[in-house]
C-alpha cells in the first residue's frame, strides 16, 4: 500500500492537481476515446455507417482541439502538473489507438495500413519501455519532440482522411495506399529519431 502511495505521490503533489481545468480537459478526451468506439461500431446501415464515420470524424478533431486548448491553459495560467504531464499523452495514445484498431476492420486487407498500424505498435511499445526504465532511475523525457508531433499531426490527418473517404469513389485504393504510406514513413522516421534521444537521456 506504501508503495502504491508513493507510486501516485510523484505525480500527485496536491489533491487540488486533480481537479485543474486542464487535466478536467484531459479526462474528458478519455471519455471521447470511448465516445469515439461506441459511435464508430453502433451503424447498422451503409447511410449510418458514412454518417457516424462523419461523427467519427468530429470526435477526433474535438480531441485534437481539447488538447491543445489545455496545453495552453495549463502554461498560461500557470497550471501544469506532474498529474497532467502523465495522463495527457496517454489520451492521446488511447485516442490513436482507438481509431487504428476501428478502422483496422475495414482496411485488414491493404498491407501498407497494416504496415501502418505493426510501426505504429512497435513505436509506442518502446516508447512505454524506456519510459518504464528512465521512471525506475527517476528521469524522463521532458515532453514530446518536433518530430513526435509531427508523426502524429500526421497520423491523425490520415485517418480522419480514412474516416472520411467513401469506399465508393473510383481512386479510393489508391489514396489508402497514398495516405498510409506517407503516415508510415514519418511514424517510422519518428522512432528512429527518438532511439539516440532516449538512449542519451538513460546513459547521462
Amino acid at each position: 500500500m506504501n508503495k502504491i502511495k508513493e507510486f501516485f505521490g510523484k505525480f500527485i503533489k496536491d489533491k487540488k492537481d486533480i481537479y485543474t481545468i486542464p487535466n478536467i480537459l484531459v479526462y474528458f478526451r478519455f471519455l471521447l476515446v470511448i465516445v469515439f468506439i461506441v459511435i464508430y461500431f453502433l451503424p447498422i446501415s451503409v447511410e449510418d455507417i458514412l454518417i457516424n464515420h462523419y461523427i467519427c470524424a468530429g470526435i477526433v478533431l474535438l480531441a485534437g482541439f481539447t488538447d491543445f486548448l489545455d496545453g495552453q491553459i495549463a502554461r498560461r495560467f500557470n497550471m501544469v502538473t506532474e498529474l497532467g504531464k502523465a495522463i495527457d499523452p496517454l489520451a492521446d495514445k488511447l485516442m490513436q489507438f482507438a481509431i487504428a484498431l476501428c478502422l483496422l476492420i475495414t482496411y485488414f486487407h491493404i498491407w501498407t495500413f497494416i504496415l501502418m498500424l505493426t510501426i505504429f505498435v512497435i513505436k509506442e511499445i518502446t516508447l512505454l519501455i524506456f519510459d518504464i526504465v528512465l521512471f525506475k532511475k527517476e528521469k524522463k523525457l521532458d515532453g514530446a519532440k518536433f518530430f513526435g508531433k509531427v508523426s502524429t499531426f500526421v497520423f491523425y490527418v490520415a485517418m480522419g482522411f480514412l474516416l472520411l473517404l467513401p469506399s465508393t469513389v473510383s481512386f479510393w485504393s489508391t489514396a489508402v495506399y497514398i495516405a498510409t504510406s506517407v503516415s508510415s514513413f514519418f511514424l517510422l522516421l519518428s522512432y528512429i529519431l527518438y532511439f539516440p534521444v532516449l538512449i542519451k537521456l538513460y546513459r547521462s
